[in-house]
């Protein structure tokens, strides 16, 4: 499951970046050529020869990003990652609530010791240094 969702999520990484890519490209007159005149669905424009080059690129990307998943290092990591996961207590929603109005009590009155702190000492040295 979890090669599955790493592997996904490089693929519609790939996809954003490819499509701007293909914009990039276009810029360049060799790029504009056009194909097939029929609007693709993703990249919302003709067939070109830039559009083409991308995609190309998109699925040796995709192809290279499975063969790295599966292979042994990352597939044990991300195994051992799930297998961990498995371990861990998530807390209800109760708890989570709870822990979240505490951290922002904490760090509102950090924020007033420290603007307090900061207001005392800028004047005292402006006494000091008149």
């Amino acid at each position: 499951m979890t090669r599955r969702v790493a592997f996904y999520s490089f693929l519609i990484l790939s996809l954003w970046g490819f499509k701007d890519l293909s914009s990039t490209i276009a810029r360049w007159g060799w790029a504009r050529k056009t194909l097939l005149d029929i609007p693709l669905p993703y990249y919302e424009q003709a067939l070109t020869v830039g559009v083409l080059l991308c995609i190309v690129l998109n699925v040796v990307f995709a192809f290279f990003a499975f063969r790295y998943l599966n292979g042994e290092k990352p597939a044990t990591v991300l195994i051992d990652t799930e297998t961990e996961l498995k371990k861990v207590s998530w807390p209800t929603w109760e708890d989570a609530r709870h822990s979240t109005i505490i951290v922002l009590i904490f760090v509102a009155v950090c924020a007033a010791y420290l603007t307090a702190v900061e207001y005392t000492l800028a004047n005292i040295f402006k006494m000091i240094l008149r």
